[in-house]
């Protein structure tokens, strides 16, 4: 995955243009830490941004392993931190 995180003036960090997915706090984390720690920022947006990721992998991944155990298709939030599906156990018969 990529994102975009454009600089409007150097001297000073302000973000001109971006794509990161607005759940991810980048105007506090800019205020808190661009200013005078520019690599700090850098590195939590990285964190954050690196967790979203592989959250969303991970999903993708259960779904191609398992995709005899899912009934349906699983749902989640744009955040890929909250997920629902219905799943059967292979050789188990459901009761009724």
């Amino acid at each position: 995955d990529s994102f975009r995180l454009e600089f409007q003036d150097f001297r000073e960090f302000r973000i001109h243009r971006h794509s990161i997915p607005p759940f991810i706090p980048l105007e506090r984390l800019a205020r808190e830490f661009l200013p005078r720690q520019p690599r700090e920022f850098l590195g939590i947006l990285f964190q954050h941004l690196n967790a979203f990721v592989g959250r969303r992998r991970q999903l993708r991944q259960f779904q191609e392993e398992f995709p005899d155990c899912i009934q349906g298709s699983p749902s989640c939030n744009s955040l890929c931190n909250l997920l629902s599906f219905c799943y059967r156990i292979p050789g188990k018969t459901p009761e009724i």
